[in-house]
């Protein structure tokens, strides 16, 4: 499934449809315990994962925030969600201690997974990969990215989501109906 975000809101509110369908999910006893979140710097991924994890029961106990420089986050929402950020590690990594075993009840959101060695990614998960679309005012390199953030909030994004396994795959499809009125999906 492939959305175009327009604007920061759209990724705020894509965010808010990701928790939506979890709530769904959990419900039906189909919790979707692991999301990947792919993209370069500056792309948008803690924004949405702000607004996934805001979007949740308990989020006001939440202080939400990149993980960047501590590994990881571990935030008290219903269902809770550790938000782990791998930039820092090398790659072919193996996920940190911590974050081995959470159990089913938790969600694992994870940026930067492409630095995990392919052995220990998790079979059943949801991978969301966001891409800046083409301008001629946006920078190539994700560090000239850095110098030009506030452009970089108002420029258009492609979402694509990939589901893993079974729960994943009922989650895309049910992430697709509250959706399809609110962006245009291809």
């Amino acid at each position: 499934m492939e959305i175009i975000l327009e604007t920061l809101e759209d990724t705020e509110n894509f965010g808010k449809a990701l928790a939506k369908t979890l709530l769904i999910q959990q419900e039906k006893g189909k919790l979707v315990n692991t999301i990947y979140l792919f993209g370069e710097m500056g792309v948008g991924k803690t924004t949405l994962t702000r607004s996934f994890v805001g979007s949740l029961p308990n989020a006001e106990n939440a202080e939400i925030a990149s993980p960047s420089f501590t590994l990881c986050h571990e935030y008290p929402t219903k269902p809770e969600v550790y938000h782990a950020d791998l930039y820092r590690l090398s790659n072919e990594c193996e996920l940190p201690e911590e974050l081995q075993n959470l159990g089913k009840k938790i969600v694992l959101l994870i940026e930067w997974p492409e630095r995990l060695s392919l052995e220990v990614r998790v079979k059943n998960r949801l991978d969301i990969c966001l891409k800046l679309l083409n301008d001629k005012n946006v920078k190539k390199s994700s560090l000239e990215n850095m110098d030009n953030l506030d452009n970089l909030c108002e420029k258009k994004r492609q979402v694509t989501v990939f589901a893993h396994g079974d729960i994943a795959s009922e989650f895309e499809t049910e992430l697709q109906k509250h959706l399809q009125n609110c962006f245009l999906l291809k």
